[in-house]
Formats: structure tokens, C-alpha cells, sequence
């Protein structure tokens, strides 16, 4: 039996005067048995709580009806004004007036042990707004309208019945029943835009399943070794478990981890900028070589030689020789294929080996297949999938949408 739910239907009756058995039983999302046995233990405890059969009737407390402290143990008042006292900023300010009135009744000082605060750094207001919607939709089971950037970039506006708040890792997520796929969708917090809290209410929902279970198909792990120079130790020990990392006797860091193989991935591993060396997997390596040469093609119109830079560039330049000697030809640039042998290349015109493209797609100097990149990605899938077991269908499609464009046949400009 919990002592912060008997608590929370006390409250509840002193707040709204009565309320039904099922209407206690949804807000508190237990059975309506489990509240007629609370409604026991709270009456046995003292309080003068009573049940009013029939329509129109429910469950009330007496008029002027007064809390004693000794209705609760010591270790339950504290649970109560700690559960109170750690909720996030945005929500607890509707609180802290029962808080006031629980530290007199209880002549103890409320805990300050936890802060939360739901802001980004340097910023105040919006995220507060966004957790007091969420918080609002979640006890009052109102649907939710949002737009939502997904990891792989795509735009799309969901409707959903939301659950509950988890944080997990270094970010904040909820978890909802979508109602365009009709199963449970875990959605950053962060990639939530233009959040609205409709008038329609939700149904009643089925248990929402733990964080990692999201109820989207798994995307594709890849179990990755970094290494990382002594400099980058700040950053290794905020971002990754102390199990996972390895102090070399040069002052580097060793990685291992399992991370999602997506644009994300690609996007993280480059924050590290010359500070990070990937040692495995090898395909992994590769491609992140190639999107770094991509960058450097962007940028290699600056200055180069300026002072300010010149200690940091001096430092890296032995890791920036080594990223730039890789060759994006050892790749296919139609297909992605890795050209591993020699006589994998395809031919030009005049007979001599292609330096961009495997034999599969070019042929005489002339593409064997006119296709669009994404009718080339429907080809190649099977492939992948029998390449990489482990793999959806749609997991290898959305690698490949990510990897594609930076091969010359599909590069844009």
C-alpha cells in the first residue's frame, strides 16, 4: 500500500470535495478495489472518510475534517515532502503551498537535496511551458497534436495520447500512444514542436512498455571502439559510463559502446572533431572518413593559415593528414558498394578501369541501369539485408538514404 497515493486521495477529497471510486481509480491508475482499500486504511488511520452509495453519491471526506501528524510515520513524511519537493520546477510552483502547509503540520523543514529544472542552459520559459502542456495532458488523459523531427531528419504531425515522462541518458522523452500507428511511440521532448493540448479526451490506454521497448522497430546497433586524445577526457566521462571506458598509459581513452548506426551517430562522432579515432568497425570508420572529406570540401575555400587557429591546427594536423588520405573510391559511387578487388571496377569507353564505379553499374563508360537514387536503394536493400542479417528492410533503406547522397552519381551540386 502506497503512503504518497493515500496521501494523494486525501488531498484530492480536500481539494474537490467528492469524487467516485472509479474516478479515483483512473487518476491514480489502480483498480477501483485497490481505492476501496485505501478508502479502509485511510479511515482506519483516523481520517474521517466515508462513501456515499447510489447515483450521486461517492466518496467525501467530513466537513472540517483536520489532518493529524500522527496519521503518518515519520519515514512517510518525509517520503511525502520529498516526492513533493523533487517535482521540476514548472510543476512544483502549483505545489508549494501544500508544501508550506505539510512542513507546519509535520514542524519539519521541507528537503532541498534536488533540483530539477527543465530549462536549457541560458534560456528560461519555453521548456517549462512544454512540460507544464505535457504534465496537463497526462492527468487530465487529454490528446496531444505536435510536430516531430525524427533522427533520420523527417518532418511529420502526430497525434497522440500521452503516458508518461521518462528521462533517460541525457534527455527527456515521452512516451504516447500514437494514434496514426495505433501502438506506443517514444518522442524526444526536443524534437517536439508546436505542441497543443486538445479538448478531446483520451480512452483508457494499455501499460505503456519500458523506455527501451518505444514500440518502433529497433534501429540497426553497431558495437563501435574509440579512441580519444587526453584532452577529450571532460567530455568521455560526462558522455559515457565509467564500465565502458579504458585509461591508456599515453593519457588517451579507450570506448567501447553500442550505438544506433544512423545520421546521429555520424553527426556525434564528428562533434569530436580531430580528438576522436574510430578503430572499429572498419565500414564505420570508412564512412565517417568520407563525410569528413565532404565537410572539408565545403570548407576548404577558408583561410587556412589563420593565427588565431594555428596552435589547435598544429596540434591536430597528424590526425587530419591521416582522416583526408582516405579514398572515397573504395567505394562504389552508385551503388556503395565496397571495391575490395580490382576487377570489381567497372570500365570506361576506352576500356580502362573506372576509378569511381564497381562493374555492376557502369559498364563501356555508360551507367548499366537509368534509375533514380531512391529506385537504386530499393535494389540494392536485399543485398544489404543478406549482408547484415541483424537489419530490417527498412533500416538498410534508411542507411542508405544517409550514405547515398554523399557518393558522386547522387551528389547534388
Amino acid at each position: 500500500m502506497s503512503a504518497s497515493r493515500l496521501f494523494g486521495i486525501f488531498y484530492y477529497l480536500l481539494d474537490h470535495g467528492q469524487a467516485t471510486a472509479p474516478e479515483l481509480a483512473a487518476r491514480f491508475e489502480v483498480s477501483v478495489r485497490t481505492i476501496y482499500r485505501d478508502i479502509d486504511a485511510l479511515s482506519a488511520a483516523g481520517v474521517p472518510v466515508y462513501a456515499v452509495p447510489g447515483h450521486g453519491g461517492g466518496i467525501s471526506l467530513l466537513d472540517n475534517c483536520i489532518l493529524e501528524r500522527s496519521s503518518f510515520s515519520e519515514q512517510e513524511q518525509t517520503q511525502i515532502m520529498t516526492a513533493l519537493q523533487s517535482l521540476p520546477e514548472s510543476v512544483r510552483a502549483e505545489s508549494e503551498h501544500t508544501l508550506s502547509k505539510l512542513s507546519a503540520l509535520f514542524r519539519r523543514r521541507p528537503p532541498d537535496w534536488l533540483q530539477v529544472d527543465l530549462s536549457h542552459w541560458g534560456q528560461s520559459g519555453p521548456d517549462h511551458e512544454k512540460f507544464r502542456q505535457l504534465r496537463t495532458a497526462i492527468l487530465e488523459r487529454r490528446v496531444i497534436s505536435f510536430t516531430y523531427v525524427s533522427s533520420a531528419g523527417q518532418t511529420t504531425q502526430r497525434l497522440a495520447l500521452p503516458a508518461r515522462l521518462c528521462f533517460k541518458g541525457q534527455a527527456w522523452y515521452l512516451q504516447a500512444f500514437c494514434l496514426e500507428r495505433q501502438d506506443y511511440r517514444t518522442f524526444k521532448i526536443s524534437r517536439m514542436l508546436r505542441l497543443t493540448v486538445l479538448e478531446e479526451q483520451s480512452r483508457q490506454m494499455p501499460e505503456p512498455p519500458p523506455i527501451e521497448a518505444g514500440g518502433s522497430p529497433p534501429p540497426f546497433l553497431v558495437s563501435v571502439t574509440l579512441r580519444f586524445a587526453p584532452w577529450m577526457a571532460y567530455r568521455v566521462y560526462d558522455e559515457f559510463d565509467e564500465s565502458c571506458i579504458t585509461a591508456e598509459e599515453d593519457g588517451s581513452f579507450l570506448v567501447r559502446v553500442t550505438f544506433p548506426e544512423d545520421q546521429w551517430l555520424y553527426g556525434y562522432l564528428l562533434s569530436f572533431g580531430a580528438a576522436v579515432e574510430v578503430l572499429s568497425p572498419a565500414a564505420l570508420k570508412a564512412r565517417l572518413g568520407l563525410l569528413a572529406r565532404e565537410i572539408w570540401r565545403g570548407c576548404s575555400g577558408l583561410d587556412s593559415s589563420c593565427q588565431v587557429c594555428h596552435g589547435i591546427m598544429s596540434l591536430s594536423n597528424q590526425k587530419e593528414e591521416s582522416l583526408m588520405s582516405f579514398d572515397p573510391n573504395d567505394f562504389c559511387q552508385s551503388c556503395g558498394m565496397p571495391i575490395t578487388d580490382p576487377n570489381l571496377h567497372g570500365t570506361e569507353q576506352d576500356g580502362s578501369a573506372s576509378p569511381h564505379y564497381c562493374k555492376y553499374c557502369y559498364q563501356n563508360g555508360a551507367f548499366t541501369g537509368d534509375m533514380t537514387m531512391e529506385e537504386m536503394i530499393d535494389f540494392c536493400t536485399p543485398f544489404m539485408v543478406q549482408g547484415h542479417p541483424e537489419m530490417t528492410a527498412e533500416q538498410a533503406k534508411t542507411q542508405m538514404r544517409q550514405f547515398f547522397p554523399m557518393l558522386l552519381r547522387w551528389r547534388k551540386g
